[in-house]
């Protein structure tokens, strides 16, 4: 029978196999299927955001509790646990306490990685600009459909459930900077000479004109930025920080256009640059546009390229003699790659956000 994981309470989940094999094994089957999971469910986010922070404190075994003190909290919490409760990990002795650490400790560490948290992100805005602090809006979505905020300049923000942006109320200075917190589809003003950032967390994004999402939902493994067009670079927090402190101007980051996105693994620390997961086409497409007869594959990669704005590498000497006769109108990028590769018995790969393909030629 499937777990009810809405149904589940704090302690219930937190003994929850699936989710301690996410937590404290880094399983990326189970990663992937919370992440899946809290984004269907973002009004339980809160409650899986503070069991992992919980639960990694105690891997990192760095509690701000003394032992005396802790014994002491557990042996009250003995005298007054409630035998139908404790009977649920009847098994052995360890087991019961375990579980009474556990509802101890949860609350502890909860009401502690809130607390550091929010210091942690006035903190990081200070030191980005104490605008976004001081006198800064602050709006939150609490609603179950993105809203939409217009700021001062024109650009637009469409803000997903539950996520937070901080802006200053005027953008001064040679820059328009903001912070997120969650999810947000971003259309931005043109300004060459006063550069867009979006700071979250992890990441920073910077742009002049363009529309791309972003993607930091507090307690994630990764964080991403999506562009839908238009170019924008994007950089870890910590290099642009360590940047602006030394007054250097380079940095390393990544350089994204239209249907390409980048994701920052937490765990890693490093920036992934790939292709998003349903390419679009940048221009309206001729009706006969992908209607093929007997046509060079470098000229149906070429249509390819024109369509979606992303590169098709292969080896023209060994494609050569490959030839396309297909209908592909209709179909999505990928499909359209499966049918050619299977056509001209190739592969692809996407390889630092452009399609790579593999081939032994055709005959």
């Amino acid at each position: 029978m499937q777990t009810d994981y809405r149904a589940l309470t704090i302690d219930e989940l937190s003994r929850d196999g699936l989710f301690r094999q996410w937590v404290i094994l880094r399983d990326p089957t189970a990663e992937q299927f919370w992440e899946n999971w809290v984004a269907a469910n973002p009004d339980k986010r809160e409650k899986i955001q503070v069991a992992r922070a919980f639960l990694e404190a105690l891997e990192e075994q760095d509690s701000a509790v003394s032992g005396e003190t802790l014994q002491g909290i557990v042996d009250h919490v003995v005298r007054q646990r409630p035998a139908r409760t404790v009977s649920l990990w009847r098994k052995t002795t360890f087991r019961v306490a375990a579980s009474i650490l556990l509802l101890v400790s949860f609350a502890y560490f909860g009401v502690r990685f809130f607390k550091n948290s929010d210091q942690q992100v006035i903190s990081r805005l200070r030191q980005i600009n104490p605008a976004l602090v001081d006198n800064a809006q602050k709006m939150t979505n609490t609603s179950a459909t993105p809203q939409r905020i217009t700021l001062e300049d024109g650009s637009i923000v469409d803000l997903y459930p539950n996520s937070t942006i901080r802006y200053p109320a005027h953008f001064q200075g040679d820059s328009r900077e903001i912070y997120l917190q969650g999810k947000a589809f971003f259309t931005i003003a043109r300004n060459p000479k006063k550069p867009f950032w979006v700071y979250t967390s992890t990441v920073s994004t910077q742009v002049l004109g363009t529309s791309f999402m972003v993607s930091a939902i507090e307690g994630a493994s990764q964080a991403k930025v999506e562009v839908k067009s238009g170019r924008v670079s994007v950089y870890r927090l910590t290099d642009v920080e360590t940047a602006r402190k030394s007054k250097q101007k380079e940095r390393p980051g990544v350089i994204l256009t239209a249907n390409q996105q980048v994701s920052y693994a937490t765990l890693e620390g490093h920036l992934v640059k790939s292709v998003v997961a349903q390419p679009t086409a940048l221009t309206m497409v001729e009706p006969n546009a992908f209607k093929f007869e007997n046509t060079p594959i470098a000229e149906v990669f070429t249509q390819l390229e024109a369509t979606y704005g992303l590169n098709v590498v292969f080896d023209r000497l060994t494609m050569d003699n490959c030839y396309m006769t297909a209908d592909l109108s209709g179909e999505s990028l990928f499909s359209q790659l499966k049918l050619i590769c299977t056509v001209t018995r190739s592969s692809y790969e996407i390889v630092d956000g452009q399609i790579v393909i593999h081939s032994v030629g055709c005959q």
